[in-house]
């Protein structure tokens, strides 16, 4: 008979994500990339030329991190920042070719991450669980994407 106690839901939540955490940032670390660099670099895959305040709304960040991280960025040669040709005051992100190969890296590397997280689990499951993580994000108050 085991003493094992089952662990509450939000014991089992704070687990996995720690753990996805940790693997996705090993995973991140066989590309040279931070896993906030790697969500801004796919975010402008999916939209590029945001302006950076659409980057820190898109990444839940403060201004200044984005600022700062897309320095370090731009002094990587992985994107570009100009200003809005139209709107003078505005500033827009652009990936560059570095970038976009970047990108699929990252890509690439978390589609290896799904492969080993959801291994053994049934295409109709996988399904259900989206769908409960974005009703769990909506029920936080956080737009599921």
């Amino acid at each position: 008979m085991s003493n094992e106690v089952e662990p509450s839901d939000w014991q089992l939540l704070t687990h996995v994500t720690l753990m996805f955490r940790s693997l996705s940032d090993a995973f991140m670390d066989q590309i040279g990339m931070h896993r906030a660099q790697a969500g801004l670099l796919c975010s402008l895959f999916a939209q590029d030329g945001m302006t950076q305040s659409e980057l820190a709304e898109r990444l839940s960040v403060q201004g200044a991190t984005i600022t700062n991280m897309l320095q370090r960025m731009e002094e990587s040669g992985l994107v570009i920042r100009r200003r809005d040709a139209d709107d003078n005051r505005l500033v827009r992100v652009y990936l560059t070719d570095e970038g976009r190969e970047k990108e699929r890296a990252i890509n690439e590397q978390f589609q290896n991450l799904e492969g080993k997280i959801f291994a053994g689990m049934c295409h109709e499951h996988r399904i259900q669980l989206r769908q409960l993580l974005r009703q769990m994000l909506d029920n936080m108050g956080v737009k599921g994407e």
